[in-house]
């Protein structure tokens, strides 16, 4: 004897799959428009620079001194200047670090290299703006020079006070004619020489 298979009941599983597809819609759609809400929140985007390769790119510009005080960039621009003596140079850059420790709560640091980036704002990207123009003609190879060409000498004396040197007109550092700034008595190993 056989038994005859039991007939499905095809309007019942007609009917969950409706409700299964139902919710499986419904759960779309409400992904879909929370993504969209949140997009809205979203800045909008930077437009992407084309990369065709028949295109050329333009030039890169020179830095630009935005986001500079105009004071500051007048002061800065007065670095080096016939109009100003030599220790009135180094009162200039030592105006800069002032600003530097007052906005960021310590002296720059490192090398000339180091320091000239901090007050130009080309050492850390995440640091809103420079305080001394990365383009201003005191400023060569990455380094703040006196008036001579010769970079500046800085040793940080204190949080709150920086030696800073200039090689005065023979070029050379810790000679006699060294113009100096908050002197510490720090010759950077070098003996004077009279």
């Amino acid at each position: 004897m056989s038994n005859p298979l039991p007939k499905r009941p095809a309007p019942y599983i007609l009917a969950f799959l409706v409700i299964v597809l139902a919710i499986l819609v419904g759960w779309m759609y409400k992904a879909l428009d929370s993504i969209e809400s949140r997009s809205h929140d979203l800045p909008p985007a930077a437009p992407t620079p084309s990369a065709r390769p028949d295109v050329p790119s333009e030039p890169s510009a020179p830095p630009v001194s935005m986001g500079i005080d105009p004071a500051n960039l007048e002061r800065a621009m007065q670095l080096n200047s016939d109009a100003i003596t030599p220790e009135e140079d180094l009162d200039i850059v030592e105006e800069f670090v002032d600003l530097y420790r007052r906005a960021y709560g310590d002296n720059p640091v490192g090398l000339n290299s180091d320091i000239t980036a901090a007050l130009t704002g080309t050492v850390d990207p995440s640091k809103p703006g420079g305080l001394f123009p990365a383009n201003s003609p005191a400023v060569r190879g990455g380094q703040l020079m006196d008036r001579w060409g010769s970079p500046f000498w800085f040793h940080s004396v204190s949080g709150a006070k920086m030696e800073i040197r200039s090689a005065g007109p023979d070029r050379q550092l810790f000679t006699g004619d060294d113009i100096i700034k908050n002197d510490s008595g720090v010759t950077g190993g070098a003996e004077l020489q009279q």
